[in-house]
């Protein structure tokens, strides 16, 4: 376990990223942390794992769409995988002050078709901007390298929305982006942004590397009900005297 310490923010990197999941069942709406399969509500609610249906991330890694079995309920589906660290909503309000913690997260269906809908916003702007600037070198680069850049400057929201449709009522969430607005959300930025060069470099830290990034896919796979980090664990992996801080100073 590790712990990143950027300015007057910390942010706790598990050796294996909690599971967020975003349940769009008809009496949820609502994200759920390291929560077992086949819970009612209320069972969810009373063991602590429902987490609000607003939250705002820096978000560290976006992976292309991958087809996923986990459990009996989705076979051979089409999710996005994102590495999220939370700066909003109960998600962060689980730690006091200028501190969160990395979580693993795949969506699916209309959520993360929203989700995909930000990125082919951006990828048109940069297509456009790519046009405007003369055509230099390849648009496809230049698109990949507008978008990491979103990555790196914005806050991404997302918010659960009820339809009512013809087979009852489901939830989705609706994906949105913003300016950070304080110095913790901008020390998230920073985070999230060593964390997506150490997974493209594969080597520059230690506990992201390609191999780590590659068995959390195949666990997802084959064993999606993996333990994860508890509450309380996470609280105390927060204070210095009991774990290694890396320090590092914004440029």
């Amino acid at each position: 376990m590790e712990t990143l310490k950027i300015n007057n923010s910390v942010f706790l990197i598990p050796p294996s990223q909690p599971k967020l999941q975003a349940n769009c069942a008809k009496e949820y709406g609502q994200f759920l942390l390291d929560c077992p399969p086949k819970l009612t509500i209320l069972e969810a609610q009373q063991g602590g794992y429902l987490k609000g249906n607003k939250a705002d991330f820096a978000i560290a890694i976006s992976r292309p769409d991958r087809a996923l079995t986990i459990n009996e309920n989705f076979t051979n589906e089409a999710f996005t995988e994102l590495w999220v660290i939370p700066v909003g909503g109960e998600l962060k309000d689980q730690f006091k002050g200028q501190a969160s913690m990395l979580l693993s997260f795949l969506m699916h269906r209309r959520s993360k078709d929203s989700f995909a809908g930000l990125y082919n916003h951006f990828a048109h702007r940069a297509f456009q901007e790519w046009c405007e600037e003369g055509m230099p070198g390849d648009p496809k680069e230049f698109c990949y390298g507008a978008i990491a850049s979103v990555l790196r400057n914005y806050i991404f929201c997302a918010e659960f929305q009820k339809v009512d449709g013809a087979k009852g009522t489901y939830w989705f969430i609706q994906w949105s982006y913003r300016n950070p607005q304080s110095d913790f959300e901008r020390d998230a930025l920073e985070v999230a942004e060593m964390i997506r060069s150490g997974a493209e470099s594969g080597a520059t830290l230690h506990w992201v590397t390609n191999e780590t990034y590659e068995r959390w896919a195949l666990n997802a796979e084959l064993a999606p009900a993996l333990p994860g980090i508890s509450e309380a664990e996470a609280r105390a992996s927060l204070q210095p005297q009991n774990q290694p801080v890396v320090t590092t100073r914004r440029r």
